[in-house]
């Protein structure tokens, strides 16, 4: 069966496969255009950057690629009124908005004729988003996502939780497409979530280990290595996250540390007024994405451990788009 395309507002891309806005500068101009260029939809990771930075990433990946990309913002992140500014100002294709909800961004983003994507993770969300203005495409993203996760379930799969929000979505009228995320490697992985209704997926952790990710190659080497992931429950923005496995907390940097110092990157952090009680989740990320790993913290989905290799990501979605064997890597005349 050959994969659909996916459309995003007034674009679309030859395939449904959104490749995860992965910030604190993981998802980057290369790899974005990759992916676009490859016929995927390519995302700029833009929390943990720079208004400034994320225009200059903006402007050198439409320099590589006329293929569909956009931005994916935190509306938790204290940097967020003026990073949706930039992504105006740049008319980027689209801007996935998740951690947090509000009307306004997306009727700006309406007003000024830019697709946005909803990240959401419970049927409660889907009510909402599905009467909000401007959503033009939502992302059910579920525990088996890295990173920071929205579900109540921290543990719950795609399977289990994209059949209901989609639901809740089409009782309420919504007619945009509907990604699911989450926990997604492998061609059947993508054929199964279709037959259940998905238009797209989005998948994260298979871009992270590509040559074009600006991971470190020690934060490589830590995926690869990696058995899975693991859910803590000691991240300032108090949402629950999946960490590589083996992790230890004790190792990351502390804030009361005088060679780290809050950045502000979230609107609200339980660790900013109190620095005795935890470490800095930006100074941790960025230590990884520098190739501090000891020191640094790796997210990933809990399926890293099989994927055992690094390979461009047009590589990827070339077996992606193949069948379901030759998604795996496998040779058909060995089956």
């Amino acid at each position: 069966m050959t994969l659909p395309k996916l459309q995003i507002g007034a674009k679309a891309a030859r395939y449904c496969i959104v490749q995860g806005g992965m910030s604190i500068r993981i998802a980057l101009h290369a790899l974005v255009a990759a992916v676009a260029n490859a016929g995927g939809i390519g995302t700029i990771g833009g929390m943990g950057i720079s208004p400034a930075e994320l225009r200059d990433e903006i402007r050198k990946t439409r320099k590589l690629t006329d293929g569909v990309f956009g931005v994916n913002l935190m509306y938790a992140g204290y940097l967020f009124d003026r990073l949706l500014e930039v992504c105006i100002e740049e008319t980027v294709d689209f801007v996935a908005i998740g951690a947090g909800f509000a009307r306004g961004p997306f009727q700006k983003l309406a007003a000024h004729g830019i697709s946005a994507l909803a990240i959401i993770s419970s049927p409660k969300a889907a009510r909402i988003v599905a009467r909000t203005e401007g959503v033009t495409g939502v992302v059910v993203e579920s525990g088996q996502a890295g990173g920071h996760l929205g579900p109540e379930d921290p543990n719950i799969s795609t399977w289990d939780l994209f059949p209901p929000v989609l639901q809740t979505l089409r009782e309420y009228n919504y007619g945009g497409p509907v990604i699911a995320a989450g926990g997604i490697l492998h061609r059947e992985d993508i054929d199964r979530a279709l037959a259940m209704g998905a238009d797209g997926v989005q998948m994260g952790i298979r871009f992270a280990m590509t040559e074009e990710s600006a991971a470190s190659p020690a934060m490589k080497q830590a995926w690869l290595t990696a058995t899975g992931s693991q859910v803590e429950d000691w991240s300032p923005t108090g949402m629950a996250s999946r960490a590589i496995v083996p992790h230890s907390p004790d190792l990351l940097p502390r804030v009361d540390d005088i060679k780290v110092h809050c950045v502000h990157c979230l609107k609200v952090c339980r660790h900013r007024e109190d620095h005795s009680v935890s470490h800095c989740i930006h100074t941790a990320l960025t230590n990884a994405q520098k190739g501090d790993v000891v020191n640094g913290l790796v997210f990933c989905g809990p399926r890293v451990g099989e994927i055992h290799d690094i390979l461009p990501a047009g590589e990827i979605i070339r077996r992606l788009v193949g069948s379901p064997i030759q998604a795996r890597g496998w040779d058909p005349a060995m089956v």
